[in-house]
């Protein structure tokens, strides 16, 4: 194993241990894979062709080794914008059902008043639920208050 470091040789050598291991586990992937994380790439891409030139070739280090290669291309898939108006819908389907108003009527309503189908203030308001479930703060937990005649 010429050219490998001390920390590359041990991480190798505990990885000869079973059969398990071997089928599982590659130490020399895991190595590489290290050096990726810490972004030594160009070292990492050294140490991956010294190995080839020796000819190893477990699945998981040709696997990494395409990796290297042809990295996998980002998504480009188009993200959905957030329904329109969808913090006005919000603010005031909550309004409208704290005045009393049924679910369905503040629907119909909502539709009127901001000239939306009934599935885009569905939309809208699912979306506003899901952005104040993640911003609004955990309303803290209150302790009941202490009676002073039923202290002892």
């Amino acid at each position: 194993m010429a050219g490998t470091t001390r920390e590359a040789r041990s991480v190798i050598d505990a990885g000869r241990g079973s059969a398990v291991t071997k089928a599982r586990f590659c130490p020399r992937t895991a190595y590489l894979r290290r050096l990726i994380a810490q972004g030594r790439i160009v070292a990492a891409k050294q140490q991956a062709g010294a190995w080839l030139r020796e000819a190893y070739a477990s699945p998981q280090f040709l696997t990494l080794i395409a990796e290297l290669l042809d990295p996998a291309k980002p998504d480009r898939s188009r993200r959905r914008p957030p329904p329109a108006q969808w913090l006005d819908i919000g603010e005031a389907f909550d309004a409208l059902r704290d005045d009393g108003f049924t679910h369905d009527q503040t629907i119909l309503v909502l539709c009127d008043r901001f000239h939306r189908s009934a599935s885009l203030i569905e939309k809208a308001l699912t979306f506003y639920r899901g952005a104040r479930h993640t911003h609004d703060p955990v309303p803290a937990r209150r302790e009941p208050p202490v009676d002073a005649t039923a202290r002892k």
